[in-house]
């Protein structure tokens, strides 16, 4: 993958490829979870010129690839509103989740885009929605709330992505487990997979001097070689804004370094918290 995204990088200009190829392009490195920054600036570059030409799949597989892979462009996002706010009627179900799941990763205001037009045809294919696509637009509603917009779903639409945004199971890991020990070690009493008001699930959550403080376990899957992914910027985000519990991360490479040592690890978990 790098050898070829090095390539890539190196030409003078991707005018010889076609919209379809550049989606494709993208796709294949956001869904490999392979992270090349100037790969996607480059891309970036040439879909904005193309843009045009794109169909409304391709336009949300771009847009669900730069958010997917954590490559927040955002002069990208404002430039392809008027685009996909044009495509949007040519969207099936996925296509709509993807364009509105990204923008609410790039935190790219978009009131063109997403409006009652958009609803509407959140409307008409609510019962095309998978499980995964109704928790994604969950997190789009909780995006406008996030810009005090006067944009939401119907309350009926709003029940279902919350509901399917509750019933992922939690599958606690042994580095959480770990954490969770050293949390206790400190002499912090931690709630374990606490369902918070808009529906996320933090790893853990304790008080520190009267205030709650979220705790996010992050392993290797939140991160592109220790850029966290788009998921995890959008989680992180969300739970600090509109749920209001501050979050912090422990990243999976900064535990490992500490070892076995269980002096070590308390210690890092005071700085974290800010306990020293």
């Amino acid at each position: 993958f790098r050898k070829v995204a090095d390539h890539i990088v190196a030409l003078d200009s991707l005018r010889t490829f076609i919209p379809q190829e550049l989606s494709n392009i993208s796709w294949a490195y956001a869904t490999a979870n392979e992270s090349h920054p100037k790969l996607f600036n480059k891309l970036a570059d040439a879909v904005i010129r193309s843009q045009n030409e794109f169909t409304s799949q391709g336009i949300a597989i771009v847009l669900w690839s730069f958010a997917t892979n954590g490559q927040i462009d955002q002069h990208l996002f404002k430039a392809l509103a008027p685009t996909a706010k044009t495509l949007l009627r040519s969207c099936n179900d996925q296509g709509l989740i993807n364009i509105a799941w990204s923008y609410a990763v790039a935190n790219e205001s978009a009131p063109s885009l997403f409006n009652q037009e958009f609803i509407n045809f959140c409307l008409e294919k609510k019962d095309e929605f998978t499980l995964e696509g109704l928790s994604q637009l969950h997190q789009w509603h909780l995006w406008q709330e996030e810009l005090k917009s006067n944009i939401f779903l119907p309350s009926i639409l709003q029940e279902k992505c919350y509901e399917a945004f509750i019933s992922m199971v939690p599958r606690p890991s042994a580095f959480q487990d770990d954490v969770i020990s050293g949390l206790l070690s400190i002499g912090l009493e931690p709630e374990e997979e606490v369902l918070t008001d808009r529906g996320y699930r933090l790893d853990a959550l304790v008080e520190v001097d009267g205030s709650k403080i979220g705790i996010e376990v992050d392993g290797p899957s939140h991160f592109l070689v220790r850029k966290p992914t788009g998921s995890t910027i959008l989680k992180h985000r969300q739970v600090t804004n509109v749920d209001g519990v501050p979050v912090v991360s422990v990243p999976y490479w900064e535990w490992n370094e500490l070892g076995k040592n269980r002096s070590n690890k308390q210690q890092y978990l005071r700085a974290l918290l800010g306990l020293n």
